[in-house]
């Protein structure tokens, strides 16, 4: 009788830690990194009795926590891909907004519209109208250079500050592992296994952090994790890293880059850090590379490309106009009068580019004429017209033909780019139902190991309630 009533109690606190353990996974249905619980079993030992050997009910074999590291890296390996293609998107698509495309106010517009006007001006050269019209149109060249130049050293800043704030987060994330690895550690329960709420919220820090650099991680007996990335120890046990963003400037040609560095928590520098993947890589190459106007790099630079046809065009059609005379210029040399300028004491970039303000001030002074007094010469106005079909401007192109090619090119990075987000996130959503599939909760079983626990708990009941009665019974007859 005593051997069924221990049957019996152990029987019924183990239906009564199933429950527990189903309750928790219901109510953790929605908890991100939550790993799927399932009470283990096994049977009690049996003991000798009467030659035989009789079982002694049920035992816990411990909690089984649903998680697979395979699938765990391989979901942080494509979560860095992705994110690291999806911050390439975003800004492709902010630089193609910048330069107006597809749209009216472009750069290969005003282009357009300054040849029209160079042409119109080229059939009357004495008109008034048509001069103030040939200033007009060049002087909204130059705005539409400076705009969408300004626009793209904005998204220069604004990826500095994006990468700044990243690295904050980064930061946090891997303080938090480090605590998280401590008290992991603090809190392995006599069998060796750790907290699970804590294994769970290691997970969630450690998938975050996949999303700015790629990482490997080494889980350690004692629970806790090991970060490494691109060589580098991140976190190892209670111990963290922290990174910094350094900027470099190079006097010589004036070039601003940035990178990332590694400090110990006393500030000591441990070296550079150059992540392959995650928002981080993304950031720093367009700062250094896409958005670079003196990048050095033999990789596409958009701000490169556009300081390269500003500074070439205003090279061209200034040293036509340099062989001109204006309206009212006498004298047998041209007074050497350029069309465009910097309004800086620098080079002419898509920044700087302006009309000369004696131009805008008086167009008489524009040079159309190759000879000094001779109103109705086009000679030169006629030869900065025919710079848009000169096939030798830039790179065997036309000035049009230049900036078509920049977008093409640009166009061309963005489909590549959509076409790895779209195929990552493919693998990335296979990946993330595989591991949800096998360590996410699932409402329906655990309906039926809530319904499963109960009848087992009742059942245990019903043994405890009848072996007390058998044994009242015997007490009974003894007296």
């Amino acid at each position: 009788m005593l051997r069924s009533l221990e049957i019996g109690k152990r029987a019924l606190l183990l239906s009564q830690r199933g429950l527990d353990v189903t309750s928790n996974n219901i109510a953790n249905v929605n908890t991100p990194g939550y790993a799927r619980q399932m009470l283990m079993t096994r049977p009690g030992e049996a003991i000798p009795v009467g030659g035989d050997r009789l079982g002694m009910g049920v035992l816990s074999a411990g909690i089984r926590h649903f998680r697979d590291q395979l699938l765990d890296r391989d979901l942080r390996a494509y979560t860095s891909r992705l994110s690291y293609y999806q911050q390439d998107d975003a800004l492709l698509q902010r630089i193609e907004a910048a330069l107006g495309e597809p749209g009216e106010i472009t750069i290969q517009t005003a282009l357009q519209n300054f040849f029209d006007a160079a042409s119109t001006l080229a059939t009357n050269p004495a008109s008034m109208s048509n001069r103030q019209l040939f200033v007009a149109r060049a002087a909204d060249l130059a705005s539409t250079f400076n705009r969408t130049g300004s626009a793209l050293e904005q998204l220069r800043t604004s990826s500095f500050e994006r990468l700044t704030s990243n690295v904050s987060r980064v930061n946090q994330l891997l303080s938090a592992l480090a605590e998280t690895n401590q008290r992991i550690a603090g809190t392995l329960n006599t069998s060796g296994t750790p907290d699970s709420s804590l294994v769970d919220r290691q997970s969630q820090l450690l998938d975050e952090l996949s999303r700015y650099v790629d990482i490997t991680v080494r889980r350690e007996p004692t629970g806790t994790a090991t970060v490494i990335s691109k060589g580098a120890m991140l976190v190892s046990e209670n111990t963290a890293l922290t990174l910094a963003v350094t900027r470099s400037l190079d006097s010589t040609s004036g070039e601003t880059t940035i990178g990332l560095t590694l400090q110990k928590n006393d500030g000591t520098s441990v070296g550079s850090f150059s992540p392959a993947s995650g928002e981080l890589a993304s950031l720093v190459h367009h700062y250094n590379v896409t958005l670079n106007p003196l990048t050095t790099s033999n990789e596409f630079s958009i701000a490169r490309e556009l300081d390269k046809l500003a500074s070439t065009f205003a090279e061209h059609v200034n040293t036509i106009a340099a062989t001109g005379f204006g309206l009212n210029d006498t004298g047998s040399s041209p007074p050497g009068r350029a069309i465009f300028a910097s309004t800086s004491s620098g080079p002419i970039r898509a920044t700087t580019l302006s009309v000369l303000p004696a131009l805008v001030a008086d167009p008489a002074l524009v040079p159309t004429s190759s000879q000094a007094g001779t109103p109705g010469n086009n000679d030169i106005i006629r030869a900065i017209a025919d710079v848009a079909s000169d096939g030798a401007f830039l790179d065997s192109l036309t000035p049009e033909g230049y900036y078509a090619s920049i977008t093409t090119r640009l166009a061309e990075l963005g489909a590549r780019t959509t076409d790895k987000v779209t195929t990552t996130k493919t693998v990335l959503e296979q990946v993330t139902n595989e591991r949800e599939a096998f360590g996410g909760v699932n409402l329906d079983e655990e309906a039926t190991n809530l319904i499963t626990y109960q009848r087992a708990f009742e059942a245990a009941a019903r043994v405890i309630s009848v072996t007390s009665d058998m044994l009242a019974t015997l007490v009974n007859l003894g007296r």
